[in-house]
């Protein structure tokens, strides 16, 4: 069971510029993404590797010890580039120019700093065992879709989903979100299909803590938070 563990890293953000080595409790948001990956059980170290734009993004992720053997072209470092043609990308290159292909492609997002060693390691302990296309990370919504609103033509606060007969949370069917930490997927699917899921498709879910995103700057702020107030529990 061959892995590339892709860590992806632009330099250009809107929301939180400079996000992916903002400082988080001492360290760059980049290397809890890095260090959870070197610390996993089935990762190979030489497959570990960074994709960016950014010569800065680079050294850090060098230094906190994954590979990076290019710098990722512009085209796919735009607002519009999607994470899937930074995979294909990624794999193109390792086999062109590396020689090496791989079973499975692991997409670890710097943005999921409280994501742990033992999430990957299960979701790939989950794999070997289901066998399927990809298994993707996900958590239950802060927010049910059955609860939220829109503001309709007049100004008016309207249900989003307009045939809703759920009145209780204890009624509705089970929903959960994609959180962005953890994508594994059959590099088949992501070359061929050019998509992350696959036919058959199994979610990992994680809780609301280990979930966070960062995103803005009060993300920043409750990571840090979780990580000083409850390490031993992290």
């Amino acid at each position: 069971m061959e892995i590339l563990t892709l860590i992806p890293a632009r330099a250009g953000s809107k929301g939180l510029p400079g996000k992916n080595i903002k400082e988080l409790n001492g360290k760059p948001l980049i290397a809890y993404t890095i260090e959870a990956a070197l610390s996993s059980k089935y990762l190979k170290k030489e497959n570990i590797l960074c994709s960016t734009d950014s010569e800065k993004i680079a050294n850090v992720a060098k230094k906190y010890g994954a590979k990076v053997p290019f710098l990722r072209p512009a085209k796919y470092a735009t607002d519009k580039a999607t994470s899937i043609s930074v995979a294909i990308h990624a794999l193109n290159w390792m086999k062109k120019y590396q020689g090496k292909n791989y079973d499975y492609l692991l997409l670890l997002q710097p943005t999921s700093p409280l994501r742990k060693e033992k999430h990957i390691d299960e979701v790939i302990e989950l794999m070997k065992n289901k066998r399927k296309d990809s298994i993707i990370s996900i958590t239950e919504p802060d927010i049910m879709p059955y609860n939220m609103k829109k503001i309709d033509g007049n100004g008016e606060l309207v249900d989003f989903i307009e045939e809703n007969n759920y009145k209780r949370r204890q009624d509705m069917p089970e929903i959960y979100g994609v959180n962005g930490a953890i994508y594994l997927t059959r590099t088949d699917i992501i070359l061929n299909k050019k998509n992350f899921y696959g036919e058959h498709c199994v979610g990992y879910l994680m809780d609301k803590k280990h979930s966070i995103d960062v995103d803005e700057l009060f993300d920043i702020k409750l990571a840090n938070f979780l990580i000083l107030e409850n390490n031993n529990l992290l």
